[in-house]
């Protein structure tokens, strides 16, 4: 027999006892016993199991009934002998004996998850005790024969925790997954998984329930406001971690996918270009293509980690400044076959007409009137019949303009101006608009999922597809998605082969017609400009000349139709991108002893986008093109002679890029325990990487689509064109390459003591083949430290049972970024014929450059992470300081030298900021459950380089300023309207300054007003649960940062015969200056020509700084789980899940007085209204 005795000093039986430990071993709750009462407590091994785990939650109770409660739920009692607690199995009495020889049970039970309720199937079920074992079936159901009437069952699975259970018949077990417990949050580092309450370093994590409560078409609408520290802006499609370290716009942070970086490292571009209300054709180029998030089907995403500190991030070298992004995919798990089907519907309707700011047609008229008036805009008849020669050539005017002209040059016409210009003052464009041009946006996406396997493989294989229908016409988006993961074990699990395959194709249809008509410029519709007429014919206006003229030229001199309407645009000028991307990456890993492992892996990663714009011949782009090349021979007689610069048909051009990313790594893995207080663990290894890029492009012209064919021409003569000027074709092909390669080693170590005190450190030494550098200029070694210390596991906090977690952090370490962009060498860009020579020539695309290298950015973060009342309150706090130094900076050069700038390591910038989380469970009960999640970060950043002081020309946009921050706001002291409506300003020392006067502006006469992004944002979860229903919401705050209202700028006020469309004339200039007197009561510039400098003072005033923070109400979802004894009856479904999320449901709260929208609002194109609200359905179904 052996015993385990623990000696202490003995105290009276009736002491207190306060426990709050739940799953504690039995060896552990005596200790704490002991502790508390100075009881020795004596079992005996093997009779007595002590490692039966219990809870043990008590307040302040007696030791008796403790132990009464602890004790004999699993057969146990106790008796107390001379200061001494001896614990011992209860004895059955004869007879209770007896009758167990001869009674037997024989019970039924069913296995579920905890967090689901779906059935597990295959679980090994035990009697404790012996070796009897059955096995649960496929629907995770048991039935076990002959037990004992005081039967306990073990109940172990792969991945859940083993539980022991007293056998009854009819029971449900409820097993826990193994990493459910909040002390076993998992980060992944790309080369490695830590538990989080190990890691020296800062780390944010979305897990895959978590990216399943925010149903998103687009993932990175659900990391909004959910991650301390991390920065989304959708209205830019820009991410940042922790601010900007660079003057370049370096500010993405590295994407890792599976443990490689991708190929593709733009985050946020938007899926279809010109779809979101960027209408300028797309390219192909690097940072082209869709979104590394958009690829994803987010049933695909395990995880996804941010890594933010140096501690975090450094083991990645180059680029990690910026923070990584580790994104890891789902894999099987060991068991029964399981199938998982999902469909999303999202919809959305155009955003709302009602909350523009612009003019209504009347208020449009009254402007027109005054620009006629005032002979800003002049009649082209008058023009024609002054000038034959050019009058043709007078740009067009609009319908009520026409009205204004005609009563002008015939007072006869007055009553019909009148009558007509009424008619148009009460007409609006705007359900036409809806109706001709705009829908309904309609996404759908539909996802299959199997996985499964065995003790020795497991397998993931799933498949998406997405349909998209945006809210312009003719526009339209598909891809599909294809993801697998394997795991296969060999030789008793000493050979681990891990394979992935990733595939997706992205198609997507771009037309610009729609947008261009509702924005600013020749193609944009005044508010009373009408698509058809009432019979529904369609109306086609004139946007290069008068539409008479233009009827006149095609009808008299053989052009072709020279007028438009959007709508027939629609089907003439489209754009197809698609793109195909593969990944597949494998690692095959070897076990040589208990505590170490050899690992091999790579990745191959392939992207090709093509792009197809087609410019039918009956697209507006390809008729102008084909007039313009028609010269005129003899003007005074409008003779047009043709020539054949271009020839008839249609413009055809295509493009292609090339994406070729290989990656190699070897790796050993160390984990020991040096001794029983000693645990140590490290990894270390070399990568070489190699990242290929090249394009093509190429352009048809007289392109004939049923035969395929096209005309030559020649692009090195210039022509005359219709419009009295020169012009040349473009060059019909370029080729681009470019291929970078990387080496690298690095090694991250780590120890701790007693799992209390936790050490690490890494190292990394990255070389990048840059031509020309130096090895010691290009290779940059990048190293971090961290320390960590588990305070809650101190003597001194052990026994106070209200704080659950308490640690402390603090991580010091480099990153950076390499000088891609700069050679030592001069590099020499070679053309194909000079114009004007017809010889080929060659020009100095970048200057040699013998003293560059890279942007390090150093960083010190230091953290607290604690817990309270069994950790129901959970509170992330991190403070951080870092410094960018070495960075890259165009700077003046003496321009004898053939160059006015040269690139060079000159800019440093400082930066610190805070990250805080807080998460609480309010109501944790057996139906009811309340949960709330709070995120606030502080970040800013101030150039400290005292080589870039402030200009004047810092004004609006903000420019590299020693002392301010990266995204400075200055202004013009606004001093208000003079007497002829014209804008003035202040000069420091309190001088009025005209917008016509030649006083040199300086930098002090600005004024600084603050910064341009929040420095202050974060979000507020909240979610509540009730049995199977599930209601979460999401607010989203900005906070501390400005903006300028841009109601009036340059590009939409109208200054001529080109002013039109929708939205270039602001409401705003209602309120505008007419009349001597009026500066006493506004401030809006009057109509002044071309003195663009008085829009421009005016633009750039403090009078139109405003508040930005805001308060946004970002979704709210309401989910249900179908309960499983409703799925009874449904023997071959597993689990249902249904979801109803409705997304941007608006402002909660501004802080400027207008009420405006600093994210949306209007600086001339129609979709800076803010989205309308957009309704997600989502049905989810496992098998």
């Amino acid at each position: 027999m052996t015993t385990f005795l623990l000696q202490v000093h003995a105290n009276s039986f009736a002491q207190n006892v306060t426990l709050n430990q739940k799953n504690v071993t039995l060896k552990r709750l005596f200790t704490e016993i002991r502790k508390q009462t100075g009881y020795n407590v004596l079992w005996q091994e093997g009779k007595v199991n002590d490692a039966l785990k219990v809870d043990a939650v008590f307040d302040h109770q007696p030791l008796n009934k403790v132990l009464d409660k602890v004790l004999s739920p699993n057969s146990l009692s106790y008796t107390l002998v001379n200061q001494t607690i001896v614990i011992k199995k209860t004895e059955k009495a004869f007879f209770e004996k007896v009758a167990g020889l001869f009674a037997s049970v024989n019970i039924d039970g069913k296995i579920l998850d905890a967090e689901t309720g779906m059935e597990i199937p295959k679980v090994s079920v035990t009697l404790k005790g012996s070796a009897r074992t059955v096995l649960a079936n496929d629907h995770g159901t048991f039935r076990f024969n002959s037990l004992p009437d005081d039967a306990v069952l073990v109940f172990s699975f792969v991945g859940y925790v083993t539980q022991e259970v007293k056998a009854s018949n009819n029971m449900t077990v409820r097993m826990v997954m193994a990493l459910q417990n909040l002390n076993e949050v998992v980060v992944s580092t790309g080369y490695q998984t830590l538990k989080k309450e190990t890691a020296t370093g800062s780390f944010g994590v979305l897990s895959a329930k978590d990216i399943a409560r925010r149903p998103k078409i687009n993932i990175l609408d659900a990391i909004d406001g959910t991650v301390p520290g991390v920065q989304v802006d959708l209205r830019n499609n820009k991410i940042t971690m922790r601010g900007i370290n660079s003057y370049n716009n370096s500010y993405q942070p590295l994407v890792v996918i599976d443990g490689f970086p991708a190929i593709n490292q733009n985050l946020t571009t938007v899926t279809v270009a010109g779809i979101n209300g960027n209408p300028g054709s797309p390219t192909v180029a690097p940072n082209a293509g869709n979104a590394i998030l958009s690829q994803f089907n987010p049933e695909d995403i395990e995880s996804i980690t941010f890594l933010k500190d140096a501690a975090a991030s450094a083991i990645w070298g180059a680029r990690a400044a910026n923070g990584v992004i580790v994104i890891t995919t789902k894999r099987g798990k060991r068991g029964a076959n399981t199938i998982n089907y999902g469909m999303t519907l999202s919809t959305a309707a155009p955003a709302d007409f009602s909350k523009l700011t612009s003019m209504n047609s009347s208020q449009y008229i009254d402007l027109e009137q005054e620009l006629v008036n005032k002979g800003f805009i002049t009649d082209p008849v008058a023009q024609l019949i002054a000038s034959p020669t050019n009058g043709f050539r007078s740009a067009p005017v609009s319908e009520a303009e026409e009205w204004m002209f005609k009563a002008k040059r015939n007072p006869a016409y007055a009553a019909q101006r009148d009558s007509a210009l009424n008619v148009l003052r009460n007409r609006s464009n705007q359900d036409q608009i809806r109706d001709y041009l705009l829908q309904n946006s309609i996404t759908r996406q539909y996802n299959l999922a199997f996985s499964g396997g065995t003790d020795n493989s497991s397998y993931y294989l799933s498949g998406n597809y997405t349909k998209d229908q945006p809210i312009y016409k003719s526009n339209s988006g598909e891809s599909y998605n294809v993801n697998s993961n394997f795991t296969n074990s060999f030789l008793n699990k000493r050979i681990n082969l891990n394979t992935g395959l990733a595939y997706n194709y992205s198609s997507a249809k771009i037309n610009t017609a729609a947008v261009q008509a509702l924005g600013v410029g020749r193609l944009g519709l005044a508010p009373y400009d009408n698509l058809v007429d009432a019979q529904g014919n369609r109306i086609y206006r004139g946007v290069t000349f008068t539409k008479s003229v233009s009827d006149s030229l095609t009808r008299t001199k053989n052009l072709l139709p020279w007028t438009y309407n959007p709508i027939d645009e629609l089907n003439y000028n489209t754009t197809i991108n698609t793109k195909n991307a593969i990944r597949v990456n494998a690692s095959l890993t070897g076990v040589v002893t208990s505590w170490l492992n050899v690992s091999v892996s790579g990745q191959i990663q392939k992207t090709i986008a093509d792009q197809v714009n087609n410019q039918n011949l009956n697209s507006l782009d390809t008729r102008e093109l084909i007039n313009n090349s028609t010269s005129a021979a003899n003007l005074t007689n409008l003779n047009f002679l043709r020539v054949n610069a271009v020839p008839k048909g249609g413009v055809y051009k295509t493009s292609r890029g090339t994406s070729d990313d290989y990656s190699l790594r070897a790796q050993f893995d160390v984990k020991k325990d040096l001794a029983t207080d000693h645990h140590f663990n490290m990894i270390g290894g070399t990568e070489i990487r190699q990242a290929k890029y090249q394009a093509s492009e190429q352009t048809l012209y007289g392109y004939d689509e049923e035969r395929s064919s096209s005309v030559a021409v020649s692009t090195n003569v210039n022509y005359n064109t219709l419009l009295g000027s020169t012009s040349r074709l473009s060059t019909p092909g370029t080729v681009f390459k470019n291929r970078t390669r990387y080496l690298s080693y690095y090694s991250n170590a780590g120890y701790n003591y007693k799992e209390r005190y936790y050490i690490s450190g890494s190292v990394r030494f990255d070389d990048i083949n840059i031509i020309g550098l130096d090895r010691r200029d290009r290779a940059k070694p990048l190293w971090s430290a961290g320390l960590r210390w588990d305070a809650k596991k101190e003597r001194i906090l052990e026994k106070e049972n209200w704080i659950s977690t308490l640690s402390l952090r603090g991580t010091v370490g480099t990153g950076g970024n390499p000088p891609l962009t700069s050679n030592n060498y001069t590099l020499i860009s070679t053309g194909a014929v000079d114009t004007y020579t017809q010889l080929p020539y060659a020009t100095t695309s970048a200057p040699a450059n013998q003293n560059i290298g890279w942007e390090t950015t150093k960083m010190y973060n230091a953290g607290l992470d604690a817990g309270f009342l069994q950790n129901r309150v959970r509170f992330s706090l991190d403070m951080y300081s870092k410094k960018t130094y070495d960075i890259l900076m165009n700077l003046p050069l003496n321009s004898t030298y053939g160059f006015t700038t040269l690139q060079m390591n000159a800019g440093n910038l400082s930066g610190h900021g805070t990250d805080l989380g807080l998460s609480g469970d309010i109501i944790r009960s057996r139906n009811w459950n309340w949960g709330s999640t709070l995120n606030f970060s502080y970040n800013t950043n101030k150039v400290t380089d005292s080589r870039f002081p402030p200009t004047a020309a810092t004004v609006g946009l903000a420019t590299v300023t020693t002392g301010y921050p990266l995204d400075n706001l200055f202004a013009y002291r606004w001093a208000g309207l003079d007497n002829t409506g014209q804008s003035q300003i202040y000069t420091a020392d309190g001088t009025i300054v005209k917008s016509t006067s030649n006083t040199v502006i300086k930098a002090e006469d600005r004024v600084y007003k603050g910064r341009t992004t929040a420095p202050y944002f974060g979000g507020y979860i909240n979610t509540v649960s009730y049995k199977n229903f599930e209601l979460l919401a999401r607010i989203t705050y900005n906070l501390g940062h400005k903006f300028l209202i841009q109601n009036i700028n340059e590009s939409n006020y109208p200054t001529g015969n080109s002013s039109s469309g929708l939205l270039a004339t602001s409401e705003a200039l209602v309120n505008r200056w007419r009349n001597p007197g009026d500066e006493n009561t506004t401030s809006v510039p009057g109509l002044s020509g071309n003195n663009f400098n008085s829009i421009s003072r005016y633009r750039y005033s403090d009078i139109n700084v405003r508040d930005a923070g805001n308060i946004r109400f970002q979704q709210v979802s309401l989910n249900y789980k179908v309960p499983q004894l409703l799925l009874r009856k449904m023997p071959y479904i597993k689990g249902i899940n249904l979801g109803f999320t409705v997304s941007n449901l608006g402002l909660l709260w501004v802080a400027n007085k207008e009420g405006v929208d600093p994210d949306y609002q209007m600086t001339g194109t129609y979709v800076n209204l803010p989205p309308t609200r957009s309704y997600v359905f989502n049905l989810n179904l496992s098998l």
